[in-house]
């Protein structure tokens, strides 16, 4: 919408030579231009009341008033100037009509009206029926009903009006993306590609759209090079879930081919940091360390590594490193509520509680998302619990979940807190909750909420189904912890050595995680811990060597 507006207010910025006595020539409406261009909407309203006490009847300042109110979400003041710009807009301003259209689009977006936010939409599109965002608008309406015939109807109208415009190729290459008619999808990228310059955005995205068709279609070989092609011409668009996918098929492939454009690119610090990231989805976390040790000196903004490294750290069973390098990050950033997180984490489960609290008002002062804020007050509340405060822990997920309204287990944990307080009532009506919740979704019940209600045998059987990733160690530790307990303590030691040998190595967490109590005095659980901790002692001495002596970090 903003660049929309922008080329509106290029157009009321444009001499009148032909045009003497436009409305846009007023002194008022050309001084509300300049403060929107400038940013300084409080000015401009104010030129713009003057303007409309002069010229009640004009149409272009209604619309820009109308825009105004809508970015300071007075959404009652922008359907009342929008309805007033429509009435007094020349029939020949299509531009601006446009505008008007899609900001009353807008408002019946918000108000979950689809039907007059299509009708709308429609109106902009029929005003200006190349400009490309009408039809992503009207698509993305069909996407959200999942309504194959609607997307499919506007890419056609979109090519029918600008039929040598790449993004028209590239909408009707997604239309048939989703009808699975993959050929033909491809086809049309082809077309966008041949219509866009040599190394345009147009260009690069015909190849994301085109990766995007040849991951649906299974052919992720393919999908690879012209992801490489995009990344190439410098499109950056979707490129990290796209890698992410590529990861998860045909990782080897998508690391040699980063190797070889570092080689061929080696100024170039976006592929290592691509690499950087490769290793880590694939729980590779020495080669995602050593990586990004290695480009340190050749970032001017390092935050990046610090915070990845910091991180992989912590899971790794590095609380040391892991604070050397969170702490090295907020040297360079100390607003980042994202590092703030890690650290309140990480001093948690090492028992410093003092220090976990102060991260948590450290998170909350630094603006952060509501995801964020939501897993601050969890970690808080789960510190509280540690401390046997339930009152407190309590609070703080009640906060949590106000934060993150969607987080369906929140009703799990603070059940088992009403439990440990004693005070059953208020647990059967959290376990309802939770119930609800999962049920209203369509989903499965997963072992966690078992555990919490206190259902070993459905939790052994949902345990069962909770590794999506055998490659993951997480996913299986998680499982590991589940068996446990549940008393299923050969199943449990069996499923933690696969986590250790996909790359768990976070040995503090393992000797805090009161999940696994009921394994601590088995000697087959000993002797597990004993062997991969060595190994574990191993990277860490040599990770902790190549900081101090090569990088002096």
């Amino acid at each position: 919408m903003k660049r929309f507006f922008l080329l509106l207010l290029l157009c009321c910025s444009l001499p009148m030579a032909t045009m003497a006595k436009s409305p846009k020539d007023s002194y008022y409406f050309q001084r509300a231009v300049e403060a929107m261009e400038s940013g300084d909407n409080e000015t401009a309203i104010r030129y713009l009341s003057e303007e409309l006490d002069q010229h009640p009847t004009n149409g272009y300042a209604h619309t820009m008033v109308a825009y105004i109110c809508y970015e300071l979400d007075s959404y009652g003041n922008t359907l009342e100037y929008a309805q007033k710009a429509l009435k007094h807009l020349p029939k020949s301003e299509h531009t601006m009509r446009a505008v008007t259209y899609r900001l009353l689009g807008q408002l019946y977006l918000m108000a979950k009206d689809t039907a007059r936010t299509i009708s709308y939409m429609e109106l902009a599109q029929k005003e200006m029926p190349r400009e490309e965002e009408n039809y992503n608008w009207l698509i993305r309406q069909c996407e959200q009903r999942s309504d194959k015939e609607g997307i499919m109807r506007y890419a056609q109208l979109f090519l029918k009006n600008a039929p040598k415009m790449p993004e028209a190729h590239m909408a009707m290459a997604r239309a048939y993306c989703l009808r699975e008619q993959y050929e033909e999808a491809l086809r049309y990228c082809d077309q966008a590609i041949r219509l866009s310059e040599p190394k345009s955005e147009e260009r690069g995205y015909a190849h994301i759209i085109r990766t995007k068709v040849l991951l649906r279609a299974k052919r992720p070989h393919e999908a690879l090079a012209d992801m490489m092609q995009a990344t190439r011409i410098g499109t950056w668009s979707e490129t990290d879930e796209l890698m992410t996918q590529l990861s998860d098929t045909i990782a080897p492939a998508l690391i040699d081919s980063l190797i070889a454009i570092q080689q061929e690119q080696p100024d170039k610090i976006l592929w290592p940091i691509c690499l950087f990231d490769t290793y880590r989805q694939q729980h590779d976390y020495e080669k995602a360390i050593e990586t990004g040790f290695a480009i340190l000196p050749k970032l001017n903004h390092p935050s990046i590594v610090y915070t990845t490294a910091g991180m992989l750290e912590h899971y790794m069973g590095d609380p040391e490193l892991a604070e050397r390098m969170l702490l090295k990050q907020l040297k360079t950033d100390s607003t980042s509520a994202g590092t703030y997180m890690r650290l309140l984490e990480l001093y948690a489960e090492t028992g410093r509680y003092t220090e976990a609290f102060r991260m948590a008002d450290q998170v909350l002062t630094y603006d952060p998302t509501d995801f964020q804020k939501a897993a601050a007050y969890r970690l808080r509340g789960r510190t509280h619990q540690l401390r046997h405060e339930y009152d407190e822990a309590i609070e703080d997920f009640m906060v949590s979940m106000i934060a993150d309204p969607v987080d369906k287990d929140f009703w799990f944990r603070i059940g088992m807190l009403y439990g440990l307080q004693g005070d059953t009532a208020k647990q059967a009506a959290a376990f309802k909750q939770g119930r609800q919740a999962y049920a209203a979704q369509g989903e499965e019940l997963p072992a966690t909420a078992y555990i919490a209600m206190g259902d070993t045998l459905a939790a052994y059987e949902a345990a069962r189904t909770m590794v999506k990733d055998e490659r993951d160690p997480e996913d299986q530790y998680n499982r590991a912890c589940i068996l446990a307990q549940t008393g299923h303590h050969e199943e449990a030691i069996s499923t933690l050595r696969r986590s250790l040998e996909c790359g768990f190595s976070n040995f503090y967490h393992i000797a805090w995680d009161p999940d696994l109590d009921s394994l601590r005095e088995l000697p087959e659980f000993v002797a597990l811990i004993n062997e991969f901790k060595q190994l574990a002692e191993q990277r860490k001495q040599r990770l902790h060597e190549r900081i101090d002596t090569d990088l002096n970090y």
